[in-house]
């Protein structure tokens, strides 16, 4: 039942080899691999210990042809040709990509490196080769000069490519190209490459039909397509990892801003902005975007609205004009002051009297848009206004104690003057601006037998324990991606951009130390040294009721899953190397689907002959 032959010149840990071998039709193995390629000897070696029945040559390929050990490879693979006389010979190669790939950024591409596809025409002239079998990054269509500095010339973009492909047409091929993406085909990553298959002029190209799809739909024909696999069914999750909090080497901002994309992303269902829930019995249902519906309104009104500032004017005859909004003008100023500042603030429980108040008197609790800035004591004499950074004021028998947050201005100068008071005037405006509100919020009632606690007191012991994962992606801007769907790709480089799992619960063992508990419930302490992305994750966990992040590098066996691997697969070298190996790998699944295509297309061919 052999029908293909292949020589792999291949690239990381041998994912091609391993899905040529994983391939069947009916039941039976339909390819073989006869001999493989790489100048890593520990890729080699790696490769070795899985499949020890392939010819291995430690060698650059740009150099093997020049050789002695290039006609053993020619032995060899006329060998294999009498001893499965009906099989065609395939040369697949995983071209090197980093000076192709989007992932290198604007950094100097090696012109060498993008050559390597020039090296495979003395193969192609030594070889009884029936087919090729070419996989890369998509950017290998843009194959082009370069210039002086080592970047691209937009303008000719793609012209190497084209020339290229003529070239090995004169050989008697006919090409056909696809991107295809691994998910499409079983596979836990997402990962999207170019495909190129090279047949002899009188012999079809054969491409793999999808068995999976992101949203499958049902159809009148065929078998329906099975959902992509999600991810998560190849970590593990008993290994949480480590708090991002009170780390003795600090995370960067970059990697927070990552995280805190994620939070909103993945747990806040891509939502900014949060209309905050009193009366829901679940936590994930303890905030809802303001983009959505609002929630039941019940006779009892649990749904917090943010205070209301106005000016009012005693002097005015016309009654429209007896309140003037905070954003526009105020009106004259007399010689005697008309003016009073009111503060409109709707409670949640207690006495309906109480639901206006001036700032004459003692302000009401402010609720969930503001940042935490100090304790008010209702009680004694002098200063009754205690900072969160200090000791809490004398606890007594009678609630007396009220949190206190206010909005404050994130100035991003360098030469100091980084927060302001947004009662104060704006600091300068530059040509490029530099303010940023900030609003940091505290837990809300979670607790699933205390639907409706009112705001006046602190948020109650979180019961229920859930948590939020997703994987953190370091490469570009991505905001990471959801364990319910595949993986995003994976690199060569994951020993300096590795994928993290992220871990937000809603209950653990051991808080980090900014979050204080008072009357069984929680404060979030922000302070005026966290950068500006932790303070916004640490307003997000108040809302969300998550009382710590933590997070861990992927590790190698969930690599190899994740790339189609099996977890006993034997990787040598360093864990970089190992990374490395597996980031490099041609996806298993695709290469099993290419492989069985191409011998089912064969099989039938020679059936009707």
């Amino acid at each position: 039942m052999v029908k293909l032959i292949y020589i792999d010149l291949f690239c990381g840990g041998g994912g091609t080899t391993t899905g040529v071998h994983s391939a069947r039709l009916d039941g039976e193995s339909c390819a073989i691999v006869a001999a493989c390629i790489n100048h890593d000897a520990n890729a080699i070696r790696s490769h070795k210990s899985n499949h020890k029945q392939t010819l291995h040559f430690t060698e650059d390929i740009t150099l093997l042809y020049n050789t002695r050990r290039m006609s053993r490879l020619i032995r060899h693979v006329e060998w294999m040709k009498d001893l499965y006389l009906d099989a065609e010979v395939v040369l697949w190669a995983s071209l090197e990509c980093t000076n192709f790939s989007k992932a290198k950024g604007g950094q100097p591409r090696d012109a060498d490196s993008r050559t390597l596809a020039d090296h495979l025409f003395p193969y192609i002239e030594a070889l009884p080769i029936d087919r090729i079998q070419i996989e890369n990054v998509e950017e290998f269509m843009s194959w082009g000069p370069l210039d002086e500095n080592g970047k691209p010339i937009s303008k000719n973009s793609g012209s190497d490519y084209i020339q290229w492909i003529n070239k090995v047409k004169l050989y008697g091929f006919k090409f056909e190209h696809r991107v295809l993406n691994s998910a499409d085909y079983g596979a836990y990553t997402s990962r999207k490459r170019f495909f190129g298959q090279f047949a002899r002029l009188n012999d079809e190209i054969y491409w793999p039909e999808p068995t999976h799809a992101e949203k499958p739909q049902n159809s009148l024909f065929g078998k329906p397509l099975e959902k992509w696999r999600a991810v998560k069914e190849v970590l593990d999750f008993s290994d949480e990892g480590e708090s991002i909090f009170d780390r003795k080497k600090p995370l960067v901002d970059a990697t927070l801003e990552r995280i805190y994309a994620g939070l909103v992303k993945f747990v806040a269902g891509g939502k900014k902005n949060f209309l905050t829930r009193y009366n829901s019995v679940r936590p994930k249902h303890t905030a809802t975007s303001i983009d959505n519906p609002c929630g039941t309104l019940t006779t009892n009104n649990r749904f917090g609205i943010v205070s209301s500032v106005f000016l009012s004017k005693a002097f005015s005859g016309d009654p429209n004009n007896k309140v003037q909004s905070t954003d526009k003008p105020a009106g004259s100023i007399t010689t005697k002051d008309h003016h009073q500042v009111i503060f409109l603030q709707k409670y949640y429980s207690g006495c309906p009297e109480s639901k206006i108040s001036s700032i004459e008197n003692p302000s009401p609790t402010i609720t969930t848009k503001d940042v935490i800035a100090f304790v008010s004591a209702y009680y004694g004499t002098g200063d009754n206004n205690h900072s969160i950074n200090k000791p809490c004021p004398t606890v007594r028998t009678k609630d007396g104690l009220a949190l206190v947050q206010t909005r404050y201005i994130m100035n991003q100068y360098t030469g100091g003057g980084q927060y302001s008071d947004i009662d104060n005037p704006c600091p300068t405006i530059s040509t490029v601006p530099k303010q940023n509100l900030i609003t940091p919020v505290w837990l809300m009632n979670t607790n699933f037998n205390n639907v409706g606690s009112s705001v006046e007191k602190p948020a109650q012991v979180v019961t229920a324990n859930r948590k939020y994962h997703y994987l953190l992606n370091p490469q570009f801007a991505s905001v990471g991606g959801n364990i319910e769907k595949p993986c995003f790709t994976l690199i060569a480089r994951m020993d300096k951009m590795p994928p993290y799992l992220v871990d937000a619960a809603t209950a653990v063992s051991c808080m980090p130390s900014f979050i204080k508990t008072v009357d069984g419930g929680f404060i979030f302490e922000i302070y005026e040294t966290d950068s500006e992305p932790m303070a916004r994750i640490k307003g997000f966990m108040a809302m969300y009721g998550i009382l710590d992040i933590k997070m861990r590098m992927l590790r190698i066996p969930e690599l190899k899953k994740i790339m189609g691997f099996n977890e006993d697969y034997i990787l040598i070298g360093t864990q970089a190397e190992q990374k490395k190996f597996i980031g490099n790998a041609v996806e298993v699944n695709i290469a099993t689907a290419l492989v069985e295509a191409t011998a089912h297309g064969l099989l039938q061919m020679k059936q009707v002959a």
